[in-house]
């Protein structure tokens, strides 16, 4: 049960008075009985100075000046024993006779053999407080009087004085009472005005709030929110207010339907704005539980959701359907656990959403999807059966053009041999230069039939390469002595930057220096008047990276997605160079057979540079075999 802050407000503040008065009188009363200790601590060892100072001026124990000096000392109301003893404890000399010849240690407990020997042997008195009993007593030493077969007395007296402080001390406890009575009177009246006025501003608005609170709760978001008293509590009721205006919009702004449910399915409270989407009033859910205003489905659907809600805390998405006053209708359920005041059972808040046209929109969907995918169906038919006959049309243009390649190096080789021996027969230099042309137009003849042959092999998956370990250096320099010629007829420079050891790499040979003719023919056909052509060999971690920098005009990214493409020449058919387009298609595909790699890198202007990169071995006898890769 937890304390009203009506009632831990006062009872604080009441104990805040009694330890305010208590310390006060403790700290108050403690300082007077120092002080009243203090005073009675020099009374007593003033007596006791007095005493010593007459016993060693040689007085005797009984003589006029001691005893009327013992008795004055024993007339002032806290003395208790006042004595002169010798140093084994006898009375030598005190207020009462009776006293006389009696021993010390006999007459009090707060005397003992140790204390006197030691006060006997010391200049200094020796004084002690019994706190149990309040009791102040003084031992201090003087020296008694020689004897006839003395010269000086070895002998030591003692003074003993004892004082009673307890009468004392109650007399200061209850005068310190009555001095503080008045001040206790006005703390009272102070306490009471600050109660009154706590109560007043403090404790009355929050209970108002309390009740504000407590209606709001209940579903009265009309209710007014006091906003009286103190500034934070002013804030306080700000801020109730506002959640209770955000509360309002809120709801009236959800078309939701909110209601509040025990564990046994009991409706507790209904906040509907539209009544023809409830299947019950408001005023006729209350009290009643959900089998008996829902169908079982539903009622079965709203009970489970319930359940999860008590595992997990919160249910969503639970779907029924209803027969409200709008008609036929489809709602989102969702529950919520609502945690349980202390001595409450818990809760379950239900929001019902109307889902009617979502689900018109999905059933629509759902029949536009079904139609879609049987479109789709029929779509990926055709097309799949338009993909079968390209392939089919693509193996008949491979082997086409592989049967045709054969058929036409037939007749061009017999064309070639007998042009070659006319050349040998022939010395009419007019005759020699048309036998010459006839050869160079075989040639290139041949070599286009070559490279369609090679590109069909490729495509049709029957071409081979033979992997072995290749210097690169010596090859690159026998296919630069091959094309240097040609740059010297262009006026181009072919030069080679190999630095470092020379790199082996697993290739073709055959293949690979096929790929290399064509990328530095590529360099001379395609380059500036006087420019340069450049072949770099350079490391690139497990792999070589050969690279062939031109000075041409260059490609954009345009040109640079159509260059791989077979028989694309990039509008040179209306220049004077040749070729057909085949070539970098067909040295892409080489290099891709021998694991390697083929790219560019070009900028409108600046040139191009063509790389290839292969895998690097080392060129000894162990890895020196053939590999053969079949695509």
């Amino acid at each position: 049960m937890r304390l009203s802050f009506r009632v831990v407000l006062p009872a604080a503040l009441l104990g805040l008075l009694l330890a305010v008065v208590g310390l006060s009188l403790s700290l108050s009363l403690k300082l007077r009985l120092q002080e009243q200790l203090a005073g009675a601590r020099g009374l007593i060892l003033g007596d006791a100075a007095r005493l010593v100072r007459l016993a060693d001026q040689g007085q005797a124990p009984l003589g006029t000046l001691l005893a009327t000096e013992i008795a004055q000392i024993a007339s002032r109301p806290e003395a208790e024993v006042v004595a002169l003893i010798d140093d084994h404890g006898r009375i030598l000399a005190a207020q009462q006779r009776s006293w006389r010849g009696a021993s010390l240690l006999a007459l009090t407990s707060h005397v003992t053999p140790e204390r006197l020997r030691r006060a006997a042997d010391a200049r200094l008195p020796d004084v002690q407080l019994d706190r149990a009993t309040q009791r102040l007593d003084v031992l201090q030493a003087f020296d008694l009087p020689s004897q006839a077969d003395e010269l000086r007395s070895s002998r030591r007296g003692l003074v003993y004085i004892a004082y009673g402080l307890s009468s004392a001390r109650d007399e200061a406890m209850l005068s310190e009472l009555r001095d503080r009575a008045l001040d206790l009177a006005g703390l009272v009246v102070v306490f009471v005005a600050v109660a009154w006025w706590l109560g007043r501003h403090v404790t009355t608005p929050l209970t108002q709030l309390q009740g504000a609170a407590v209606r709001m709760r209940e579903g009265d978001w009309r209710v007014p929110i006091p906003r009286a008293g103190f500034a934070e509590i002013k804030q306080l009721g700000d801020s109730i207010e506002a959640l209770r205006q955000e509360l309002d919009a809120t709801w009236r702004a959800m078309p939701d339907l909110l209601f509040e449910l025990d564990g046994s399915g009991r409706y507790l409270r209904a906040v509907v704005h539209r009544s023809d989407l409830a299947a019950k009033s408001p005023s006729v859910l209350i009290g009643r539980t959900i089998d008996e205003v829902l169908p079982a489905k539903a009622a079965g659907v709203v009970r489970l959701a319930m359940r999860e809600a008590e595992w997990q805390g919160h249910a969503t998405a639970r779907e029924i359907m209803l027969d409200v006053p709008a008609g036929r209708r489809w709602f989102e359920v969702s529950v919520a656990r609502k945690d349980a005041l202390e001595g409450c059972a818990p809760t379950y808040m239900l929001i019902s959403r109307d889902i009617t046209s979502r689900r018109e929109a999905e059933d629509r969907l759902r029949a536009l999807n079904d139609e879609l995918e049987q479109r789709v169906l029929e779509r990926t038919a055709e097309l799949l059966e338009a993909k079968n006959e390209a392939e089919r049309a693509n193996r008949t243009k491979s082997e086409f053009l592989s049967r045709m390649s054969h058929e036409l190096r037939t007749p061009l080789n017999a064309i070639l041999g007998f042009a070659q021996l006319l050349s040998l027969s022939t010395f009419d230099t007019r005759q020699q230069t048309q036998v010459r042309h006839i050869l160079d137009a075989g040639q290139h003849l041949l070599a286009l039939i070559n490279e369609v042959l090679d590109l069909a092999r490729v495509e049709s998956g029957h071409m081979t390469v033979c992997l072995e370990p290749v210097p690169l250096r010596k090859l690159i320099d026998e296919c630069v002595e091959l094309v240097q010629p040609l740059g010297r007829q262009a006026g181009i420079v072919v030069e080679t930057r190999a630095e470092g050891p020379d790199l082996v790499v697993v290739a073709d040979r055959t293949r690979l220096r096929q790929v290399l003719i064509n990328l530095l023919s590529n360099g001379v056909k395609y380059n500036r008047p006087e420019g340069r052509l450049e072949v770099f060999v350079t490391k690139a971690g497990a792999r070589a990276r050969i690279a062939v920098k031109d000075t041409g005009l260059g490609l954009n990214s345009a040109q640079i997605g159509r260059l791989f493409t077979p028989f694309e020449r990039l509008g040179a058919d209306h220049t004077q160079v040749e070729g057909t387009g085949i070539g970098l298609a067909l040295s892409k595909r080489l290099v891709d057979l021998m694991g390697g790699e083929l790219g560019v890198e070009s900028e409108p202007g600046e040139g191009s540079e063509f790389w290839i990169t292969l895998p690097i071995v080392e060129a000894t006898a162990e890895n020196a075999g053939v590999v053969r890769l079949v695509d």
